[in-house]
This record gives C-alpha cells, structure tokens and sequence, in this order.
C-alpha cells in the first residue's frame, strides 16, 4: 500500500498514516489506518506479509523478523490489530524466538 497522509488523532498521543492498499479480489482500493513508526512518510509503500522485506513501516510476523530487531504495534492474538507497544515512543525488542509456538 502506499501512504496517502500522517493523520492527528486527538484520541492517541501518537499520529496515525493512512495507508490504501489495492484490493486483492475487486476493482478497489481499501483505506487502512495504521500506527506510523518514526520514519514513515507521505508517498511511502508499505508492504505487508511474510515475504515483506524489513525495513520502517513494513508489517511483518514476529517469526520473519530476526532477533534484537527494534517492533512496534505487536499483536497478542492474530488478528487483533495490535496488543503490545503501541503508544507514543513506545518500542519492543524481539530477544528470542520459540519454534515450539511458532514465535
């Protein structure tokens, strides 16, 4: 997707980017809002995924990303937009992975 604006939210002490992403089954694109990282910027592409390449602003699974990287925005169940480190200059580190969960 790309990056169409940084957006205030009054609700959250950090800005949010509104991304459109291409839609994979209709002639559409979809708007998604999501928690920028420092760094991202307007007209920037995003890509999301196993196969996305790591660097700021991609989203990727905890399992794809190597140990001692620096993530944001992380998910405690699949799905639930965003659990862990979310807030303004908040940040986690992945120390280890679990290849008994799969993390």
């Amino acid at each position: 997707g790309v990056v169409k604006e940084i957006l205030h939210d009054p609700g959250r002490g950090a800005p949010v980017a509104k991304v459109q992403f291409r839609d994979a089954y209709r002639y559409q694109r979809n708007n998604e809002l999501l928690v920028c990282t420092e760094g991202m910027y307007t007209g920037q592409f995003i890509y999301c995924g196993k196969k996305a390449s790591l660097t700021v602003g991609n989203v990727l699974p905890l399992s794809a990303v190597p140990e001692g990287t620096i993530v944001c925005n992380v998910e405690a169940k699949l799905g639930d937009r965003g659990a862990f480190a979310r807030g303004s200059g908040a940040f986690a580190v992945v120390v280890s992975h679990d290849d008994d969960k799969g993390t």
